[in-house]
């Protein structure tokens, strides 16, 4: 059965802290779109993952405590030097995709944990 309590909440908090952190990142990009020699960076969600996985410790069989991820110290990519003349890396039309798809993946964990949340309240009540 799925677990539905603080530890499906407390992930959904740190994808929710991952997305902000994404949002300044590419924020970040679109800014710089006529920087000469700006290169496209972005976060790595599956970095914050490892980090948290290699930490853990198994201390019993069915126990496997976990130590909350932190967005702020995700993997940082860098892409390569752009095409353009001055070596721009940053197609826009590209980063209001991702700046798209990032708010629209927000939106959804947020509406996940509001309905988590309402579970737990109705559990409780």
């Amino acid at each position: 059965m799925p677990s539905f309590g603080p530890e499906a909440m407390g992930a959904l908090q740190v994808a929710m802290r991952f997305r902000k952190a994404r949002e300044a990142v590419i924020a970040s990009n679109v800014a710089h779109a006529d920087t000469p020699g700006y290169r496209r960076r972005d976060l790595s969600f599956e970095g914050i993952f490892e980090d948290a996985k290699s930490s853990m410790v198994r201390t019993h069989a069915q126990h496997l405590p976990t130590r909350p991820a932190d967005p702020e110290s995700a993997r940082v990519e860098v892409g390569p030097l752009g095409t353009r003349p001055d070596g721009n890396g940053i197609d826009l039309d590209q980063e209001l995709v991702h700046a798209h798809r990032n708010a629209s993946a927000y939106i959804d964990q947020a509406n996940v944990l509001a309905r988590l949340s309402t579970l737990v309240r109705t559990a409780i009540g």
